[in-house]
C-alpha cells in the first residue's frame, strides 16, 4: 500500500512507563506490518505523565519518543524533557488536540484518567486501557465509557495480551449462552497456590514470590485479592451485569489485623498462618481436589477467593504464573472454552494493546 492511501492514527500515550515502552517499541517494529495487512499508520503525537507531556501534533520521530522513554526510564518527568511542558492531563489532552482520528492509550494504574477517557469518547476518538480502574468505574460512567463499544479496547485489563475479553465477546456475539465464568487471575496468587501444592509453608512461598519481584512491593496488594476483583467486575459486566466495585466478594489471604502492620511486620507475622494454609492444602488433597485462587462469576454474583477445584479439570492442572479461564456455556456444556497464557509481563500487555489499536482504527 502506497504510503499516501495508508489510515493514520494520532496516539496518544498516558504513562510511558515500562507498558508505555513496550507499546511504542511493538508500533515502531510493527510498522511494516500494520501497513501492509492493515493499510493504517500510527503516529505518536504526545506522550504524557502525571507531570505533563511531550507533544507534536504532527507526530514525534522514533528518536524523540525513543529519548522520552529513556528518561522516564531514568526516573525523570516528562515536564522537565528537552521540549516537555508542564501541565495537567486536560491540558495535555487539548495540546494534543483530540479528533476521530485519535487513539488514547491508558499505560497508568490511576482512576484519575477515567473523565478524560469518557471525554476522548465522547469526541470520537479511540480508546485503548491496560489500567482496569477505569473499566471498574460506577456503572453509570461506564455506560458513557462503552457508548461506542468499537472505538474502544480493554483486552489488556484481564490476561495481559492472552485473548481473554475477545473470547467472552466472541461468545457473546454468537448468541450463545454463557452459564459462568471461573478462572485464575493471578500470576502472583497462581505461583502460591503452586507452591502451597509443593507443600511449601505459606510464609516462605510469599516471601520466595516477594524476593523475585513477583509481588508488588507490599505484597498485600496482590494478597488482598482487589486486583483479581477487578478483573472479575470486567468480566461480569462484559457478559452484561450492571455490578458495581462493593458487590464483588473478595477473599483476602491475610486476616483484617495484618492490614495495618508495616511490610517487614507483615512478612515476619506470615508464619502465623502457616498452618492455617497447610490444613487447607490438606483437605483438599483429601477430596481429591487442588486449593486455587478463584473468581467465580455467574448471571448474579462474583465472588473472589480460595476454591478447592477437581485435580483433573483445566484450573486443577494450572501450575505456575499463567492465568487460566473456564468459559461454560450452553453450547459447550460441561466441556468449558479454556483460554490460557501469561497474564502479566510488558510485552504481553503490549501485545493486549496494540491489537486493540488495530480493531479500534478500523
Amino acid at each position: 500500500i502506497r504510503p499516501q492511501m495508508l489510515k493514520t492514527t494520532r496516539v496518544v500515550i498516558l504513562g510511558p512507563g515500562l507498558v508505555g515502552r513496550a507499546v511504542c517499541n511493538l508500533l515502531k517494529s510493527s510498522r511494516s506490518t500494520h501497513a501492509a495487512r492493515h493499510g493504517l499508520k500510527f503516529d505518536v503525537v504526545s506522550l504524557v505523565d502525571s507531570s505533563g507531556c511531550v507533544v507534536s501534533k504532527e507526530g514525534l520521530d522514533d528518536e524523540t519518543v525513543g529519548s522520552v522513554l529513556n528518561w522516564k526510564l531514568d526516573g525523570k518527568k516528562v515536564k522537565d524533557f528537552s521540549g516537555g511542558q508542564t501541565c495537567d492531563m486536560a491540558g495535555a489532552l487539548s495540546a494534543a488536540s483530540l479528533d476521530a482520528s485519535t487513539c488514547v492509550v491508558d499505560c497508568t494504574g490511576t482512576d484519575a484518567t477515567t473523565p478524560f477517557l469518557i471525554e476522548a469518547i465522547s469526541k470520537g476518538c479511540g480508546v485503548v486501557t491496560a489500567n482496569k480502574k477505569p473499566i471498574c468505574c460506577p456503572f453509570d460512567e461506564y455506560t458513557k465509557l462503552m457508548k461506542a463499544p468499537t472505538k474502544i479496547g480493554f483486552e489488556s485489563t484481564v490476561g495481559a495480551g492472552t485473548p481473554v475479553i475477545h473470547t467472552l465477546k466472541h461468545i457473546v456475539a454468537s448468541g450463545d449462552s454463557v452459564v459462568r465464568i471461573q478462572g485464575a487471575l493471578s500470576g502472583t496468587l497462581g505461583y502460591l497456590m503452586s507452591g502451597l501444592q509443593e507443600g511449601k509453608p505459606y510464609s516462605s512461598v510469599v516471601k520466595e514470590a516477594h524476593k523475585l519481584g513477583f509481588t508488588e512491593p507490599d505484597p498485600r496488594d496482590d494478597l488482598g485479592g482487589m486486583d483479581v476483583a477487578r478483573k472479575a467486575l470486567i468480566l461480569s459486566r462484559l457478559w452484561g451485569s450492571e455490578l458495581e466495585m462493593k458487590d464483588v466478594q473478595v477473599e483476602a489471604l491475610f486476616p483484617e489485623d495484618f492490614a495495618s502492620l508495616e511490610v517487614p511486620d507483615f512478612m515476619e507475622a506470615l508464619t502465623k498462618l502457616d498452618d492455617d494454609y497447610a490444613k487447607k492444602v490438606a483437605e483438599a488433597e483429601e477430596a481429591g481436589k487442588a486449593l486455587r485462587y478463584v473468581a467465580s462469576i455467574d448471571e448474579k454474583s462474583c465472588v473472589v477467593g480460595l476454591k478447592a477445584v477437581e485435580k483433573e479439570s483445566p484450573l486443577g492442572r494450572l501450575s505456575g504464573s499463567d492465568n487460566l479461564v473456564e468459559f461454560y456455556t450452553e453450547v459447550y456444556g460441561e466441556k468449558p472454552v479454556v483460554v490460557q497464557g501469561a497474564g502479566a509481563g510488558d510485552k504481553v500487555t503490549a501485545v493486549g494493546i496494540v491489537a486493540d489499536m488495530v480493531r479500534v482504527a478500523q
